[in-house]
């Protein structure tokens, strides 16, 4: 926030501003997530929660004001006509309400904008989905936060955030919900917000840690190189999971897959759980290209983007905001071996983890951000048309959790894609079982069920292979 400006208006942020711009008809910049419930929670009770537990995080109560000059940023502005019932809807499957008929109704979600003139969320419950419950279907604008920033939300949703169990921290305490009369609280995050004014807080601790490094040189020397890969990328070639894109989306999802035999594979080819997911979707995506393309090259590469979070989650407050970078990934889709798919994996993903190419495309976001749309657009054309897909591997909670007094027996995700990308695979684990949820450009992947099933089928192949066997389903 800049000095003299009023409480309720801030300008966006360059990394916010810069995911606001890159949206468009083809790729709408929304992430959309979704609580299952096996035992029906009611549209009251969920717009109580919403009002108590949401709305004390400020953007949903915001929406988008664009100034008179391009080279001031947009500003976040308190919506005066706010009314959560434009934003909270109540939908009911058609029949026969089955799985089709549920990745349907979100796939048709996934086309559709949000209302750029009010706060940019909607939410949905949804009756019909599930056997005996119903859903939450949550869609909210990339400009808002990163994929971090909205597990922050929905976990803030929760009965008993501190109650929840992540494999990498806790949840940090969401607002204060009992008030909302602007008031701080010492260590609330309005009170952080307060010490922090006029800092930059867009993911600072990446620059810090950069600073520690025992050889600055050889590390600056390290991030140019970098720079340059990254800005000389050549495009994709041409496949069955790429090209022009439309306006119709479509959405799928994987049955749950046990975290446990998933670590005891990974084991078995002496690499990690992520090694394993990762190598089993490039497998899949060899079979789908396969099946659409013909008999792949040996030396044929998939090259994805993957979202490096930059901003540990306990370092969260409601400002939400995005402090990630993205990473280019080659996926081996040529190698036919498992165990060399995981090998080349590892390699590849541990020049990842370090995070420079994540570190310097957080920092082009945020300055092209600060800039007119032109610079933006300049500095953005390098990377369209560089990566075929996104795909992100977040662990989630270890232990379900309680929504409204109901128990969330299910947790999914759909990631966004930009620059031309038309694929997203988005890869979460909720208690104990990790599902993979696809999110397709209706004109490249039209049923992405079968890029769904061809996960599964390449996991139990390796799982197989290794005699991992499947775990007995719950009577």
């Amino acid at each position: 926030m800049t000095g003299g400006e009023p409480a309720d208006r801030e300008p966006l942020s360059g990394p916010d501003n810069s995911w606001l711009r890159m949206g468009d008809r083809t790729n709408l910049m929304t992430i959309t997530g979704l609580l299952d419930f096996d035992d029906p929670v009611s549209y009251e009770a969920v717009r109580e929660q919403l009002r108590e537990r949401l709305l004390p995080f400020k953007r949903f109560r915001q929406r988008v004001v664009y100034e008179n000059t391009p080279f001031r940023r947009p500003r976040w502005e308190v919506d005066e006509q706010f009314d959560i019932d434009c934003h909270l809807h109540h939908v009911a499957l058609p029949e026969p309400r089955d799985k089709a008929e549920f990745q349907q109704f979100v796939g048709d979600l996934l086309s559709q904008p949000v209302d750029h003139d009010k706060p940019l969320w909607q939410a949905y419950l949804v009756e019909g989905a599930g056997d005996t419950g119903n859903a939450l279907v949550m869609r909210i604008h990339h400009a808002l936060g990163d994929g971090f920033a909205m597990l922050y939300v929905l976990l803030g949703l929760a009965d008993d955030p501190g109650e929840i169990n992540l494999p990498f921290g806790g949840v940090p305490s969401p607002p204060d919900h009992a008030t909302d009369d602007g008031s701080t609280t010492p260590g609330s995050p309005s009170a952080r917000e307060d010490e922090n004014r006029g800092r930059d807080d867009d993911g600072p601790g990446a620059l810090a840690a950069l600073s520690k490094a025992p050889s600055m040189l050889v590390r600056g020397a390290s991030a140019a190189k970098i720079g340059i890969e990254s800005m000389t990328l050549p495009e994709e070639p041409a496949s069955a999971v790429n090209g022009d894109l439309g306006l119709e989306k479509q959405a799928a999802w994987t049955a749950p897959i046990d975290v446990d035999r998933a670590k005891a594979v990974g084991r078995a080819f002496d690499g990690t759980i992520n090694d394993v997911l990762l190598a089993t979707t490039t497998g899949a995506l060899r079979r789908y290209l396969e099946t659409h393309d013909g008999a792949v090259d040996p030396d044929a590469e998939h090259r994805t983007a993957i979202p490096v979070n930059l901003k540990p989650l306990d370092q969260r407050d409601e400002q939400l905001g995005n402090a990630f970078g993205l990473g280019f990934l080659q996926l081996p889709v040529g190698i036919d071996s498992v165990q060399g798919r995981i090998d080349e994996i590892s390699d590849r993903t541990g020049a990842l983890r370090q995070g420079t190419q994540a570190w310097l495309m957080l920092t082009l976001l945020r300055t092209v951000g600060n800039l007119p749309m032109p610079f933006q657009d300049l500095a953005l054309w390098r990377f369209r048309n560089r990566a075929s897909s996104v795909i992100t591997n977040v662990p989630g909670p270890t232990d379900t959790f309680h929504f409204a007094g109901t128990e969330v027996s299910d947790m999914m995700f759909w990631v966004p894609t930009s620059q031309g990308v038309g694929l997203g695979i988005s890869i979460f684990s909720y208690d104990g079982d990790v599902r993979v949820g696809i999110a397709s450009d209706a004109g490249l992947v039209d049923d992405p069920n079968e890029l769904t099933a061809a996960f599964e089928e390449e996991f139990e192949t390796i799982a197989e292979q290794v005699g991992v066997e499947a775990v007995a389903a719950d009577d």
